[in-house]
């Protein structure tokens, strides 16, 4: 992949719930933040097992499509 790639909000928040998954399973398993992060972020049915992380993963995606991450970075 390229830096200039584009992807659906929907391949990005099945990147990042597969991205911390991996993370996760690299320290061994360990941090069970990660694994309640992960568990919530997963589908069910159709939707995510935790609609709020759905709702916050959008208002993520709005944020950084606005150019506003540096909020982010300074809260």
């Amino acid at each position: 992949m390229k830096a200039t790639d584009t992807i659906t909000v929907v391949e990005g928040y099945d990147a990042t719930r597969i991205f911390l998954e991996i993370v996760w399973r690299r320290q061994g398993k360990t941090d069970e933040e990660i694994e309640l992060l992960v568990g919530a972020l997963k589908w069910a049915d159709g939707t995510p097992v935790d609609p709020t992380m759905w709702e916050d993963w959008l208002a993520a995606v709005q944020t950084a499509c606005a150019g506003r991450t540096k909020e982010i970075a300074e809260t």
